[in-house]
């Protein structure tokens, strides 16, 4: 017999349509989707109605609580939270605060909500391509600290230098608070990557290539000579990403007159700079 693809199509649609349930509280709508997270846990979405003939669908925080409950906090890994805003970006669907969520008219709700399914179970999926899980998961050893930065799948090779360098700290016994927020003399708040050990505030500058570089230099040096006034240079730290390209004299001479810089390929000194400080 020659299947009938119409035929196929309605058989599934009937058996995913028996695989959704919905419950009502006040204004929202949780619906129980078919679909499942990495660990086997239903997806749920929420759903609330807005004026003017829209709604807003929510997954309520779940996917990314899900890498959380298996050792990964995604919140206080830069890598993790790039990784999953690009994942909600290629739905058309915002991250913010640890909730994906979607808002259009509701004729298109039903697409809303596969939107943001299909995000959230790409965000809880990080956990597989997550360092800590692959060792634990394979049996295999933590890198070297001398290793380069290696990309693995589901990462670019942006967010896989994010993910070394914040391995690398942690596995060097740094205490690390991701994204502090400092303000500098003009008054302007700048977001750093990490305030570590309480003691020292740490950007890495990691161009794509060397056409960008001038750019993140500049950016860097004008946040910390705005911050020269509430720290010492010894306590900015700029740590250079070089296993793509050989960073220029002049930007490695110009960041040195507000900061400490430090290079990937050197990073070893960097556990024994920061304990100094202490």
């Amino acid at each position: 017999m020659s299947l009938d693809g119409g035929e196929v199509v309605k058989l599934y649609l009937e058996n995913l349509a028996g695989g959704f349930s919905c419950q009502s509280y006040g204004e929202i709508v949780v619906i129980t989707t078919p679909y499942l997270y990495h660990d086997d846990d239903m997806i749920y979405v929420a759903v609330k109605e807005l004026p003017g003939g829209k709604v807003k669908v929510t997954d309520q925080g779940e996917a990314v609580m899900h890498p959380f409950s298996h050792g990964f906090d995604l919140a206080r890994s830069p890598w993790g939270m790039e990784t999953a805003r690009e994942i909600a970006r290629d739905e058309f669907v915002e991250l913010d605060g640890g909730t994906l969520s979607k808002t259009g008219p509701v004729e298109e709700v039903g697409r809303m909500i596969l939107d943001v399914v299909t995000a959230a179970r790409g965000v809880s999926d990080l956990i597989y391509a997550h360092r800590a899980y692959a060792r634990i998961k394979h049996n295999r050893p933590a890198p070297s600290p001398s290793d380069p930065v290696v990309s693995f799948a589901g990462t670019t090779a942006y967010t896989a230098f994010l993910e070394n360098l914040e391995l690398f700290l942690v596995e060097s016994d740094l205490k690390l608070i991701p994204s502090p927020k400092r303000a500098g003399g003009s008054g302007q708040v700048y977001t750093v990557h990490y305030c570590i050990n309480g003691a020292a505030y740490l950007q890495s500058l990691n161009p794509s290539r060397a056409a960008r570089a001038k750019a993140a230099v500049d950016r860097a040096f004008s946040m910390w000579a705005d911050c020269n006034g509430g720290l010492t240079r010894d306590r900015k730290l700029t740590l250079l990403n070089d296993e793509t390209f050989a960073w220029k004299a002049a930007h490695i001479n110009r960041l040195s007159q507000v900061s400490t810089v430090v290079r990937w390929s050197e990073r070893d000194q960097l556990p024994a700079l920061l304990s100094a400080l202490s």
